[in-house]
């Protein structure tokens, strides 16, 4: 009942403060029944509270620092925000197997593949983890692509600026472990897949490591296929 609420108070707060300026596109992409991994840009301190309230599922779950768990305050808020513990730039197996559970129970579960909020506002080479968990779930990915979070809260600031924000959802897909050659996909070429899905929604001066796209797609083909929208709403 309480992450209902929270949801809610940040959709009303940022479209009451954002009128005009702020927008969500591709709705109609996310499944709505059935696991998730749900994977977004993380360029701004908004993306973690903002994608959760304007996902369409309210199963969401996300993974977050295990620093915001240390100090009992901001442990219940981010509690009651679906929110669990990881341990960054590590494999976490208790992060991992709450998304496992998470997952194998039908949830969403929201991660970023670079495991930090890149402040320069462009994409940064992913970790392995999102592949990781993407191949072993085979359940469909989502991503999505925030653009104005950083502008809007830049680091440091406590108070948000009126500025064009946009959160825009992908079509989901299979990270799949073999090409259909029978070639093995790695790990990082899996979360190199999803950033690659995640770059081709973004404008190209955010795409950062990932700009060469034509060459990206020749790298990867085969790596992901599409996956049906489940319950989705036309």
């Amino acid at each position: 009942m309480i992450y209902v609420l929270l949801r809610a108070f940040m959709r009303f707060v940022t479209r009451a403060y954002l009128v005009g300026l702020f927008k969500v596109e591709g709705v109609e992409n996310v499944p709505r029944a059935g696991p998730l991994i749900v994977c977004p840009n993380h360029f701004g301190t908004l993306d973690p509270p903002m994608v959760p309230a304007f996902l369409p599922r309210a199963d969401s779950w996300n993974m977050a620092k295990v620093e915001y768990f240390r100090k009992p305050i901001t442990r219940f808020l981010f509690t009651c925000y679906h929110a669990f513990p990881v341990v960054r730039h590590t494999a976490d197996r208790a992060a991992l197997r709450r998304s496992f559970d998470l997952l194998k129970a039908g949830h969403v579960v929201i991660l970023y593949p670079e495991g930090t909020r890149v402040d320069a506002g462009m994409l940064a080479v992913p970790e392995s983890g999102a592949g990781f968990i993407a191949q072993k779930c085979g359940c469909p990915v989502l991503p999505v692509a925030l653009t104005g979070t950083r502008e809007c809260l830049p680091k440091g600031k406590l108070w948000p600026r009126r500025v064009p924000v946009t959160v825009r959802f992908g079509k989901p897909f299979v990270v799949l472990q073999r090409r259909p050659s029978g070639e093995r996909v790695s790990h990082e070429e899996a979360a190199d897949a999803i950033m690659l899905a995640i770059a081709e929604l973004l404008p190209p001066e955010k795409r950062g490591a990932f700009s060469n796209i034509e060459s990206l797609r020749q790298r990867l083909e085969g790596v992901t296929t599409p996956s049906p929208l489940r319950g989705a709403l036309d």
